[in-house]
């Protein structure tokens, strides 16, 4: 058996850790039992994931761990045409895999909302996991022990992501925030935010992309690293009508059509979002 997890895209600018939706962009993931547990990437980006048994095995320990019930030794072949450390969800899509194929192989009785919640944790936060094993555009709320979303589905409206060939530590990203930021740049926020939702709920997508303007993560982000203040400089001096940071980065959405001459890029994706999460494959 086969499935496809889907590319995420996460915040959107103004949707800090609570906007994110899935993209027609997939890893295709084959299971089957084996002796001993094995995990192989192969694909575009396979000989860039070093740790793919250690993200499929703790996402498996931890199903484990909070149903009570074994999964068997499997071997797992992951074809990888994510980018991964670019901001595209590429391990928030190996743990849904592995939660989903934990759920396959234990009988398929724990609902999609309790997996959801087991990825949430791992993760740390929702909104790459969320749209990844719901498909559409979702908001999500985690408080830490709480986690609650809204799904919406999407047009087929054409995304372009600019990929660049430097990848970004989640991690080191989430320590350039600051602790406190100016009380006009929340409002600012909450501003655009609410008008991303209210327009995305309404079938209008395009609208809502004019409201992606942050002003609370991204910037500090971006000059965190003098190659993504580099490439986001030269996006801007060619006026485009919106663009925001990947999750992370170091991958940027924007609406160019002439992307030729822009530094570090590697790749250019141009995709649409995806209503549906897995696609499973007998």
């Amino acid at each position: 058996m086969r499935l496809k997890a889907p590319a995420t895209t996460a915040n959107m600018g103004s949707g800090f850790d609570v906007v994110g939706m899935a993209l027609k962009l997939h890893n295709t993931v084959q299971f089957e039992k084996a002796n001993r547990f094995k995990v192989h990437s192969i694909g575009r980006y396979g000989l860039e994931i070093g740790d793919a048994a250690e993200t499929f095995g703790n996402a498996i320990e931890r199903f484990e761990k909070l149903t009570g019930k074994k999964v068997p030794a499997l071997q797992i072949i992951q074809e990888c045409e994510i980018p991964p450390a670019r901001g595209l969800g590429s391990s928030a899509a190996a743990i849904a895999s592995a939660l989903f194929i934990s759920n396959i192989m234990t009988g398929g009785r724990i609902p999609t909302d309790a997996l959801l919640e087991i990825g949430t944790e791992i993760e740390g936060h929702p909104d790459n996991i969320v749209p990844c094993m719901v498909g559409g555009l979702t908001v999500s709320y985690y408080d830490g022990s709480r986690l609650d979303y809204e799904k919406f589905e999407m047009p087929d409206h054409r995304l372009t992501f600019l990929v660049p060939e430097f990848k970004l530590s989640t991690e080191a990203m989430r320590k350039a925030l600051p602790d406190s930021i100016p009380f006009k740049d929340a409002l600012g926020n909450i501003k655009n935010v609410s008008q991303f939702i209210s327009k995305a709920s309404r079938g209008d997508f395009a609208g809502a992309l004019k409201y992606t303007k942050d002003f609370i993560h991204q910037t500090y982000r971006i000059n965190s690293d003098p190659r993504m203040r580099e490439l986001v400089d030269r996006i801007e001096e060619r006026n485009p009508g919106y663009w925001f940071v990947s999750g992370s980065g170091s991958s940027i959405c924007c609406d160019l059509e002439d992307t030729g001459g822009l530094p570090y890029l590697e790749a250019v994706i141009r995709t649409s979002p995806a209503n549906e999460p897995f696609i499973v494959e007998m």
